[in-house]
């Protein structure tokens, strides 16, 4: 008899059967040593507290039959030979031959539910953009989220087990702002630089200024606070290891005969003719001042 379409005083056989997990992840039967089965009714009152009878292997069954119409909550507790248990659950509904019972909470609609294991990494709640966006569902969402923080994570090499929970402001910001960007122009929230609304003889444009560069204080799109969020990221990942000055001396400046002016300490350079006399001409291989090899029009 199928479970659910139990009659009152009928009999229904109920049965589990316990699997494990194996090497490699495949299941195998379970080694169990018994099963207690447990039966209450919606007043949580135990109907039924007694052991199992064994079908074949780890399969095992118990012949209910239900006096009432109600629904009745069955465990079915294995216990393993290392000692562990393993529980199932199942709810079974009994009807009477004149009416019907019907349970207390019921799906009104079909619900669908989607499963997206594969969105990782993901550095920003999706729950943070439901309110700007409420007609995008999460799904939606993370996808967005997840397209973004795979590029942070490419940026600074971060590892897998990064959460998102120890990344700068800045960086989480620029994440919300991008997948902000992306939903924008599905569902045109503040995604166009240009609105306007006319009315019979009445216009009414909202233009975005035009900017050669958009910072976050003239930003006023998602995508423009997206852009000028993302060039600061790029900006703190750089340093000044990856700079080296135009001309840098290619010979050391003699520090023999030099003079410091002794109220700042600065080094005081003398002209040729305080240097070499008057009427002399410096040599070139005694020229204190350093050879930048500077061209012409440097």
């Amino acid at each position: 008899m199928s479970v659910s379409n139990v009659l009152v005083n009928d009999s229904v056989r109920l049965k589990v059967k316990f699997l494990d997990q194996g090497d490699g992840g495949v299941q195998v039967e379970a080694e169990i040593v018994s099963v207690q089965v447990l039966i209450k009714n919606s007043d949580a009152e135990i109907v039924i507290n007694t052991s199992a009878t064994l079908l074949s292997g780890s399969e095992y069954y118990y012949d209910f039959t239900p006096t009432e119409a109600d629904t009745y909550t069955v465990t079915f507790t294995g216990t393993t030979s290392s000692g562990n248990s393993i529980v199932s659950k199942l709810t079974l509904y009994a009807n009477s031959s004149t009416t019907d019972y019907e349970p207390t909470v019921t799906l009104r609609a079909d619900e669908t539910i989607i499963f997206a294991p594969d969105l990782s990494p993901l550095y920003l709640d999706p729950e943070e953009l439901v309110a700007i966006f409420p007609d995008a569902s999460l799904i939606e969402i993370g996808e967005m989220i997840y397209r973004y923080s795979l590029e942070i994570k490419e940026i600074y090499g971060l590892k897998g087990d990064e959460d998102g929970s120890t990344l700068p402001f800045i960086i989480l910001e620029y994440i919300k702002a991008a997948a902000a960007c992306e939903l924008s122009r599905t569902y045109g929230f503040g995604g166009d630089d240009e609105l306007s609304l006319k009315l019979a003889d009445l216009e009414i444009t909202n233009r975005s200024a035009p900017r050669a560069v958009a910072t976050r204080s003239n930003a006023t799109t998602w995508c423009q606070i997206a852009a000028s969020l993302r060039r600061e990221v790029l900006a703190k990942k750089v340093s000044m290891r990856g700079v080296q000055p135009k001309g840098l001396p290619n010979r050391r400046v003699a520090t023999s005969g030099k003079t410091l002016d002794p109220q700042t300490g600065q080094l005081i350079y003398l002209s040729d003719k305080e240097l070499y006399g008057p009427g002399k001409k410096p040599i070139v291989q005694d020229d204190p001042m350093p050879d930048r090899r500077l061209r012409q029009y440097d």
